[in-house]
């Protein structure tokens, strides 16, 4: 079971070239725009590689419920992130909040999973690199992040068919108990009418 006090949402542990990290946001930019190089994708991979999936989680649960469809620049946290979309003529640079480990990885899960979700690598020509190390990275957000809520339904289903095993021992005892009540109740009775 998942608790609120478990993982950390905005865990920041890697420290790649400041730029790297800052420019992640081109991942989330437009597809005219400048999309983001294998520098970038490392540092996306570098965030996702030290963070939890319970820290995908709680990055998630501390998003926004008013999160709107922004630029990548303008988003705060992992839900802004995921919708954010741009133009060509902006900076994608991501603003302090987002620049956490647990809220880049978190975004990225997010944009992953959602329909049309869709990453924007620099076009090389011949060379698809770019894009298939930014499917990489989007599998591994995703995957972290499942494979932590697989775990947690397992736990909360074994916990409730404990409950369930203990009440049906204890309603098990109690008609054993009245079972042989119910017999020395009846021999004694058949004892008292024979004399």
């Amino acid at each position: 079971m998942l608790k609120s006090n478990e993982g950390d949402g905005v865990k920041d542990v890697t420290s790649p070239a400041v730029d790297d990290k800052k420019k992640i946001g081109k991942l989330f930019g437009d597809k005219t725009g400048n999309g983001a190089e294998e520098k970038h994708i490392a540092a996306a991979s570098a965030s996702i590689g030290v963070v939890s999936g319970v820290d995908i989680l709680q990055a998630i649960a501390r998003s926004s419920d008013k999160a709107a469809s922004g630029k990548a620049s303008e988003a705060k946290d992992a839900a802004g992130l995921a919708m954010a979309n741009g133009d060509s003529t902006e900076t994608t640079d991501l603003d302090e909040a987002a620049k956490k480990d647990a809220v880049i990885a978190a975004g990225i899960a997010l944009r992953a999973m959602a329909k049309d979700g869709k990453f924007i690598v620099k076009d090389t020509a011949a060379n698809k690199t770019e894009a298939e190390a930014a499917k990489g990275v989007a599998a591994s957000a995703v995957g972290k992040t499942l494979s932590t809520l697989i775990i947690a339904i397992r736990n909360t289903v074994d916990s409730g068919l404990r409950t369930i095993n203990e009440a049906l021992a204890t309603v098990k005892q109690e008609d054993k108990s009245a079972e042989a009540t119910n017999t020395a109740e009846a021999t004694t009775s058949g004892q008292q009418a024979n004399n």
